[in-house]
């Protein structure tokens, strides 16, 4: 019999066993109310007490099924959405069925075919997650399309499709979303806290769950995986448990109407949410060290303290203020004294988000130095000597006040969020069963009150027996003696040594660890300086000063009206990226100067302020934001110690491992994330690859860095953005301090690092890598079609409709339908100065050549849905990019980042979304057509260019350069989905013989795949071997891979030159300059004769001798596209954009 876990009413492990608060109270304070069509609902009358600065305006209503609803009017919202909260999640899986609330999610969600329709003709989305107690469901969409989503929507829950002959394909996308996580250590370290937990509590279930777990498990047992599912849907899913946030443009009392009308029919079982006795962490899981071995270079302390539910004291918040403490960075803090002794980098700790109703964990977490890793045991005295002291000297009430006030300023100048956020996590906060009405949208900001005596039984729990020691590393010198099941994580489990335990009870002192100083952040003037809320909001940013060395534009707040700033300042410096060396010495500067900074600077950043230093192929940038008071002094603090650091050795021996590490790990990349990488580096022209970096590390000291950094702003230029809360007269105050402090020599003009892109010419072009990480299963591509260059103002906006119109077919062919991979999605990319891209990315267990070959099929086949898009589906899509480039500011962030793309790209049009939905008025759906036939489609496209950068797991066999220039793509495809499918005894020699004689003998997919089986068993030695029977149950399923390849391969009809609209030599015979066999077309230099750089269109520029690229590896293939691994030699013989063209002519206001 498995396992069976034990449920109560309500836990009941709490202080002095007086057991939970109450619950809150959803009866008092509701009054009955009708709609307007006289259907019923109870409405909270009380105060939500929303935000002083909140625009938006909240109802609380319970519908007759007792859903929970919050419907939000936002005047000012482009966007709607909503998102539907079950109280039900992975802890409620059958153990026999691990992983069955998260398929419940997938087959709930994915086969919603008319919501998905509908969103994406309205310019929306939609998401789910499953996490341990919660199932969340959301959308978003144009605020004028809202009724007609929230119909759909709520069909979800009323009426749920689970179609049958989708559960096989849904436990498959399970299964490749748990593969994509195989190799992260976040999921591998999660799980494992679950395999450690107590094993008669759910919480130590696999919550993902894969194939196996699923249909796997439903096949051994001879049950139906569908059934299941409905039994689990229909015993949990009850409109009792679920919470629903709403947000629109509508009024409050239309989108009510909306609400009750349509979720009201949800069926109501009770409260079905199960609530498990015990808690993951008892006696015998705490007092244990886990050593647990990483995929990444890392090392990583991880302390967790088994706590009782927490949530009920939401008004106090005793953890918020336990984790304050414990994580505070300043002088007299664990980490600062973990820094001085080279021990540590960062520390986190506070309540963990793996906790749920019933049990919470406390969790401190270091990331430890290669020397603090030695002296793990030291790092965790110094932690305990902390918690000691909190212990002696109990819960101090100014800390408390101080937290609350800088909660309560906070929420009173709370700067508005994206409506999906929003929804989504009120969702999620209106699930806590204790939390009242009015504390519903304050409740992440606002405490209240001082329980001391709660304070000091919460600080009980972090004892060493009631903690679990996890240790995270590439190595060990310890053998790790056990392998998880579902991830393959090696690790070991010893009691804590003794020598450790015993001091971690006796008394532990240190100097310099105490508690930190009050906070001298905290701003005091919060006076909003402009008040004139009538006015139209300026449009663009006045340039104040414009010199040699310094470029400064301010714009005063006069749309948001709250104390807050933002200063954004690239400080020019071409020395910071010039070569990889100088770009990992800035990196390295960078590193160690903010870890410099910490003790200084995290006052501010507890107090509202943020800030951000980076390295970029500029020089250094500088953004600083939060309550304005503040910001000058910080940014002054800042610069200061830039201008004049000076490295110790204990950083600089830190951080150059840190570095070094950091380059190790970038082979761990997911595929996906390398592919994009890749593209990038053969689109910018100028960006140094890890490699790059890797070649030169060695030559990194500390002299040579110290050297680097005092002569790094001996020139340079100052380009500044001052927004927010700040006069004229200010920021011209702060430029002048920042000048001042660098005390640089103007960098000239022509010495500037201007962004160029890589232009490429006509063609198809391939570009193969191994993923250096053989571990992961994963390929990837991403493809990218060039559609013409980025300052063609109507053409760009032709590509944002197009891009529109693909990205959900995209995903609904090759994810939803095909299940290639679960990262699937399209897109668009704009190059500064260069090309516009129509780009579509992939991961997958399945080989890139095949990948390639689905993606190619689906774009031939678009066309045709282009064509039958009706008159009023176009005017919806017009209307929803429409909606989505007008969608109003929401915070002062957006506005400025909006800005500082038009100053830093060198652009300068700040009316970009004006002029760009002007021109949106004149495409008509012809124009979509005659966009696709120019650029995408390669039949008709004149000068047709595509790259793609694809990444071939080291699982699978990646082509030779012989076979690449043999074998057509589709034949190279439809082996590598031989092997998959463990048919690993044919040559690609046989699979192209197979294929040109299905085509000589006329004979279509099906006889050809008689035909495959057949040959198959010829050459294995026992046909009847199990292997070899699910070899031919796999490559002979309806919706098989090979099945599918071998149809596209027989329908290739000639392998050995594919390709309409193309020549014997395998070049465009439509016109196209590309020369191959002869060398009269000259290349050309990229000129400044328009705003990207290149005269027309690009096309005869950039025509030039393709043959000759075979003298640097570039392998011409038979489906006529040139295949090259060698980035960087192929780069090179590409020609570089010029500097964009301003916009406006710059004039500034001062000289």
């Amino acid at each position: 019999m498995g396992r069976v876990f034990e449920t109560v009413e309500r836990p009941s492990l709490q202080k002095d066993g007086k057991g939970f608060p109450p619950l809150a109270d959803f009866e008092t304070g509701f009054a009955k109310r009708t709609t307007e069509m006289e259907l019923p609902y109870l409405e909270f009358t009380g105060d939500l007490n929303k935000s002083e600065s909140d625009s938006r305006d909240y109802r609380l209503i319970r519908l007759p099924n007792n859903l929970t609803v919050m419907v939000i009017h936002d005047p000012s919202g482009s966007k709607a959405c909503a998102a539907m909260s079950v109280n039900v999640g992975s802890l409620a899986d059958p153990p026999e069925f691990q992983g069955l609330a998260h398929f419940c999610e997938h087959l709930l969600f994915m086969v919603q075919y008319l919501l998905f329709d509908y969103l994406s003709s309205h310019g929306g989305y939609a998401n789910a997650y499953t996490d341990l107690e919660e199932t969340c469901y959301y959308h978003e969409i144009t605020y004028d399309a809202l009724e007609g989503a929230l119909d759909r929507f709520s069909q979800f829950f009323i009426d749920p499709l689970f179609t049958a002959d989708c559960a096989d394909r849904e436990a498959k996308a399970i299964d490749s979303e748990h593969k994509k996580n195989i190799q992260s250590d976040m999921w591998r370290q999660f799980q494992l806290e679950k395999e450690l937990s107590n094993h008669d509590h759910p919480f130590s279930m696999f919550a993902t769950g894969n194939y196996q777990t699923l249909s796997g498990a439903a096949k051994s047992m001879g049950v139906d995986l569908r059934e299941r599912l409905l039994e689990f849907h229909s015993k949990y899913y009850s409109s009792d448990i679920m919470k629903l946030v709403v947000v629109g443009r509508d009024t409050l009392d239309q989108m009510t109407e909306w609400v009750v009308s349509k979720f009201s029919p949800i069926p109501s079982k009770g409260l079905t949410k199960p609530l498990f006795k015990g808690h993951p962490m008892t006696p015998n899981e705490t007092g244990k060290l886990v050593l647990m071995q990483s995929v990444r270079q890392q090392r990583t302390l991880d302390l967790t303290f088994a706590l009782p539910d927490v949530k009920p004291y939401y008004q106090s918040k005793p953890v918020r203020y336990l984790g304050a403490l414990v994580g505070h960075e300043a002088e007299g803090s664990i980490l600062s004294l973990l820094k001085k002794r080279g021990w540590a980098t960062s520390i986190v700790s506070g309540r963990s988000p793996t906790s749920a109703e019933g049990f919470d964990f406390f969790k401190v977490e270091s990331n430890l130095t290669e020397l603090g890793m030695k002296h793990y045991k030291d790092v965790i005295r110094v932690i305990f000597a902390f918690i000691q002291i909190l212990l002696g000297t109990k819960p101090l009430k100014w800390v408390q006040d101080e937290l609350r006030r800088i909660g309560g300023i906070e929420y009173q100048f709370l700067e508005k969020n994206e409506a999906i956020t929003l929804a989504s996590t009120l969702a999620n906060t209106m699930q806590n069963r204790y939390l009242t009405p009015d504390a519903i949208l304050s409740e992440l900001f606002v405490i209240n009150g001082f329980d001391q005596e709660l304070g000091e039984w919460i600080q009980s729990f972090l004892n060493p027996s009631n903690m679990r020691i996890l240790l995270v590393c590439q190595d060990f010198d310890t053998d790790l003696d056990c392998v998880e099941k579902y991830y393959g994580i090696k690790y070991r489990v010893d009691p804590i040594p003794e020598d450790l335990m015993k001091d971690l009870t006796g008394p532990l002192s240190y100097d310099g660890l105490y508690i930190p100083a009050p906070n001298q952040f905290i701003p005091d003037d919060l006076t909003v300086k402009n008040n004139d809320t009538l006015a139209e909001p300026a449009k663009s940013p006045t340039l104040l000063k414009l010199k040699q060395g310094l470029e400064l534009w301010h714009k005063q707040d006069d749309r948001f009206f709250l104390p807050r700033g933002d200063l954004r300042i690239l400080i020019e410096t071409p020395r910071a990226y010039e070569s990889p060396l100088n770009s990992i010495l800035s990196q390295l500067f960078v590193m160690i100067f903010k870890d410099s900074m910490a003790e200084t600077t995290y006052d501010a950043q507890v107090a509202g302020l943020w800030f951000d230093v980076r390295e970029c192929n500029e020089g250094i940038f500088l953004n600083i934001e939060g309550f304005n008071d503040r910001l000058p002094r910080l940014l002054k603090i800042l610069l200061e110690a830039l201008r004049h650091y000076v490295v110790n050795d204990t950083q600089f021996e830190v951080y150059s491992l840190e570095i070094r590490k950091r380059l190790d790990n970038m082979r761990h990349l997911e595929p996906y994330n390398r592919s994009q990488t890749n593209s990038l580096f053969l689109n910018q022209a100028t960006i140094w690859r890890y490699s790059d970096k890797q070649n030169v590390i060695d030559l990194v000291s500390k002299e040579r860095l110290q050297s680097f950094i005092d002569t790094l702003f001996e020139l340079t230029r100052v380009q500044m953005l001052v927004t927010g809360n700040f006069t004229e007269e200010e920021a011209l105050g702060i430029s002048d301090m920042v000048v001042e402090t660098l005390d640089s020599k103007p960098l000239p003009e022509y010495a500037r690092c201007i962004y160029r892109s890589i232009l490429h010419g006509p063609g198809s072009y391939i570009h193969h890598e191994k993923m250096p990480d053989e571990e992961n299963l994963n390929s990837s591509v991403d493809f990218s079609i060039y559609t013409g260059m980025s300052d063609n103002k109507r053409e760009r906006v032709v590509l944002d409709l197009v891009s529109l119109i693909v990205q959900e077919p995209y995903f609904d062919q090759l994810r939803t339908k095909e299940q290639l991979g679960y990262i699937v999605f399209g897109s668009d990319r704009k190059y500064i100065g260069g090309h516009m891209a129509l780009r579509l990315l992939m991961q997958s267990e399945t080989n890139p050549a095949y990948l390639m070959q689905r993606i190619e099929h689906f774009i031939r086949g678009f066309r045709q849905r282009l064509a039958d898009i009706s008159q009023k589906k176009f005017e919806r899509y017009a209307t929803s990019l429409r909606m989505n480039r007008e969608e109003k500011l929401k915070n002062l962030s957006e506005e400025t980042n909006r800005f500082w793309r038009q100053i830093s790209t060198g652009y300068y049009e700040f009316d970009k979304i004006e002029c760009d939905m002007k021109m949106l008025k004149t495409i008509s759906r012809e124009d979509l057509l005659v966009f696709w036939d120019k650029y995408v489609n390669k039949e008709t496209a004149p000068a047709y260019m595509s790259l793609a950068a694809t990444i071939w797991s080291a699982k699978i066999s990646q082509p030779s350069d012989d076979e690449l220039a043999q074998y057509h793509g589709i034949v190279i495809g439809l082996h590598g989905c031989l092997e998959r499918d463990g048919v690993d005894n044919l040559a690609l020699e046989d699979v192209n013989d197979l294929v040109n004689s299905a085509i000589n003998d006329g004979i279509d997919e099906h006889k050809a795949l008689d035909r495959l089986v057949e040959i198959y068993k010829g050459r294995v030695v026992d046909p009847s071997d199990a292997n070899v029977k699910a070899a031919l149950e796999k490559i002979t399923n309806q919706g098989s891979y090979v099945r599918v390849a071998l149809e596209m391969a027989i329908n290739a009809k000639d392998l050995t030159a594919a390709g309409a609209g193309l020549s014997s030599n395998g070049m465009h015979c439509n016109g196209t300059s590309v020369i191959e066999n002869n060398g009269n077309s000259a290349s050309h230099h990229a000129t400044n004769g328009s705003a990207n750089g290149v005269h027309g269109s690009g096309v005869d520029e950039l025509a030039r001798d393709l043959s000759s690229l075979r003298n640097i590896g570039v392998i011409k293939t038979p489906d006529n596209t040139w295949a090259f691994e060698e980035a960087s030699t192929f780069k090179a013989t590409l020609q570089q954009s010029g500097a964009p063209i301003p916009a406006i002519q710059l004039v500034p206001k001062f000289n």
